[in-house]
């Protein structure tokens, strides 16, 4: 995305630097002192989904959102480290070039699959998923979704032609509300403004085709960080039932279910979150 033609409708952008870390030239907000807190969005957004409660955690933590590789602002250097497992390296070694120590690092959807790969390779107070997408995809599924994504990756008028469809506003507003969330039409503008580039679009495909994902899921029992589910009842993107099962499945997990909240949980209710969040990383502190 360029960001002189939306840095004055993106939110937080006074927080906002760019550096050049691996292959990826990176979007970066910080803002706040204290424990460091890093946020990791899902498929297909970008830091501005972190917009309320990056302002409400900036007050009590320092708070770092990124754009992901391909996502926002970030732009690719190389579109062959897209998955889990790259993503994952990319920012520890960003981390490690920009000093940033992550006490915590909060994952909303696939972010959250990225801050459990973290956790086994950088020492974390905690780590808290937002609606994890940490299931794989059942029956023809899991070889024909990853198998199509790949394949229209690698067609490059497919990311022209999406991002043409998301110029229409009722189409991208179809969409999220899908999600089983309610947004604002601030929110949604900025999603229809990610839905319109061509870059962000495929990073999102380059992503969803590259995602390795079994690994993690076959090693969750090792993971010993403190880790906090959050699943919202209306989730109609993944269902509330898998963090519950997979918490069950973690040596150190806990899991709480957040009545009538969807897919997007952190844009509808920043507040609500925040609670969580302090409630969790405050808990961890004690014990520590």
């Amino acid at each position: 995305m360029n960001w002189e033609r939306h840095k004055a409708d993106w939110p937080n952008t006074a927080a906002s630097y760019f550096v050049s870390s691996g292959k990826h030239k990176w979007h970066i907000q910080k803002k706040g002192s204290g424990l460091s807190l890093l946020l990791l969005h899902g498929t297909g957004a970008s830091t501005h989904s972190w917009d309320g409660l990056f302002q409400k955690l900036s007050l009590s933590y320092e708070a770092i959102a990124i754009d992901l590789p391909g996502h926002g602002f970030t732009n690719l250097g190389t579109k062959h480290r897209s998955s889990l497992t790259h993503m994952a390296a990319d920012i520890r070694a960003l981390c490690h070039d920009q000093a940033i120590k992550p006490d915590v690092v909060i994952g909303h959807s696939a972010g959250a699959a990225i801050a459990l790969e973290l956790s086994k390779s950088i020492s974390l107070t905690g780590v808290i998923g937002i609606n994890a997408a940490l299931s794989k995809f059942g029956g023809i599924a899991s070889w024909a979704f990853p198998f199509i994504a790949k394949f229209i990756t690698l067609n490059p008028l497919v990311p022209n032609f999406l991002a043409e469809l998301g110029r229409n506003p009722l189409r991208v507003e179809k969409l999220m509300r899908e999600t089983g969330s309610h947004l604002t039409e601030t929110q949604l503008s900025r999603y229809r403004a990610l839905f319109q580039d061509r870059d962000h679009v495929e990073g999102a495909l380059l992503m969803m085709s590259q995602w390795n994902l079994e690994r993690l899921l076959l090693n969750l029992s090792p993971l010993k960080t403190p880790t906090l589910l959050l699943a919202g009842t209306t989730d109609q993107t993944v269902p509330s039932s898998v963090s519950r099962t997979i918490s069950d499945q973690m040596a150190n997990a806990s899991f709480v279910e957040l009545s009538e909240l969807g897919h997007l949980a952190h844009e509808e209710q920043p507040n609500l979150i925040f609670q969580k969040i302090k409630a969790f990383i405050d808990a961890e502190l004690v014990q520590t």
